[in-house]
């Protein structure tokens, strides 16, 4: 055992409580014999593994952040964990460490002190149950924090660490708000200073390590409750549900071959842009593209396909960030333009043509397209429907000019 003297470590040898030496990187270095019991294992064998062996996974997160935030405090904080114990039970342990220095001038090393909560557990049913409650706070699955008047952290429980990896101590003080991401912070304030008795959203909060998770709180207003005085708030974690959300939504408003949007989608959003254009022109094109069959008969369907793909990614890369793109069916697309007028879309609308009839390489082959393109406006209270039919009349007589043109040169 480094850095002790063989006093002390007799005297550690004696305590009745398993005691552990560990890197700052959980690999032990030392155990007492009640340690070495406990894990029905040889010290000699518990010597140069990783705590985390020991350790129940979902209390990993836990552990590694006390290690981390214990050097350069005076005695770590207690939590509590689940170690494997010699008939490979799960035993609710309270664990507390302090950082030791080395003498030889390297990493510090950390003493921990465990003690099992089984015994005092069972002999709380009969008499007081605040520490059984604590525990069974402290490991449930449910993000449970309470919060001061000013919306301050005060307690959480160990699943904070664990689904946001932060230290619990560096949390304690700070305003919740503070760990939820931008683009929520406003709608979380503004939710807790008009609370009426509870309420219930999802708020995306950032990681210790900078990724986002969705939290699905419930904040409960308890101000007027002598013990609580302040607000409780409990969460769990839904960021697989809301990415499940978000793709099925996606995968209902896009096109599945070209990922535009699909004409529901797209007719949609053309009738919300419609209902608020009076202060401004919408404009539409509507762009069908000329020569593709032959690509489908002479080529195939799957080499038709890939030219609609680099067709609608064309597209996307020639207009601005707020317009839209979709496909009606076919080989037809529309563009929405807001914010625009006649001028600005025939630019945009040359962009998509010269774009578009660029040689496109599909294994190998070299296929070459053209496209017509309609434009209409919207003019007072237009319905989507109206707009794509006035575009699509449009573009109809852009392909009869041409057609007619061609025929003239031969």
């Amino acid at each position: 055992m480094p850095t002790h003297p063989k006093d002390l470590a007799r005297v550690l040898e004696m305590l009745p409580d398993p005691v552990v030496v560990v890197h700052r990187n959980g690999d032990i270095q030392w155990v007492n014999h009640a340690a070495a019991h406990f894990a029905g294992r040889e010290a000699s064998e518990l010597t140069g593994i990783s705590v985390f062996e020991l350790l129940h996974p979902d209390d990993h997160a836990l552990t590694a952040t006390a290690l981390t935030s214990v050097t350069g405090k005076e005695v770590g904080r207690l939590i509590d964990v689940r170690i494997q114990d010699a008939e490979n039970r799960w035993r609710h342990c309270e664990i507390r460490g302090r950082s030791i220095d080395a003498e030889d001038g390297g990493d510090p090393s950390i003493i921990v002190g465990i003690r099992d909560t089984a015994d005092r557990q069972g002999l709380e049913f009969g008499s007081g149950h605040t520490d059984l409650l604590r525990a069974l706070v402290h490991h449930a699955t449910s993000l449970l924090i309470k919060l001061d008047e000013d919306g301050c952290v005060t307690s959480a429980n160990a699943e904070l660490t664990r689904l946001l990896g932060y230290d619990l101590g560096v949390v304690s003080g700070n305003e919740l708000f503070a760990f939820v991401h931008a683009s929520d912070q406003s709608a979380f304030r503004d939710a807790l200073t008009s609370i009426d008795k509870s309420f219930s959203a999802a708020y995306t909060f950032v990681h210790a390590d900078g990724h986002q998770i969705v939290l699905d709180l419930t904040v409960t207003d308890l101000r007027t409750d002598p013990l609580i005085n302040g607000f409780v708030v409990s969460g769990t974690d839904i960021s697989d549900h809301k990415a499940t959300q978000n793709k099925l939504r996606h995968m209902a408003d896009h096109d599945a071959l070209t990922g535009v949007l699909n004409r529901r989608a797209l007719l949609v959003e053309l009738d919300n842009m419609a209902r608020v254009s009076s202060d401004h022109e919408i404009v539409v094109l509507f762009c069908d593209l000329d020569g593709f069959k032959p690509v489908n008969d002479q080529f195939g369907h799957a080499t038709g396909d890939e030219v609609l793909i680099e067709v609608a990614h064309r597209i996307e890369q020639v207009i601005r960030p707020d317009d839209l793109v979709g496909r009606l069916g076919g080989d037809e697309f529309v563009v929405a333009l807001p914010h625009s007028g006649l001028v600005l879309a025939k630019s945009i609308a040359t962009r998509i043509r010269d774009a578009i009839i660029m040689p496109i390489d599909v294994d190998g082959l070299v296929i070459k397209i053209d496209v017509s393109i309609g434009t209409s406006v919207a003019v007072g209270r237009l319905t989507a429907e109206q707009l794509l039919a006035t575009a699509d009349e449009a573009m109809y007589a852009v392909k009869r000019h041409r057609n007619s043109s061609k025929a003239a040169q031969t």
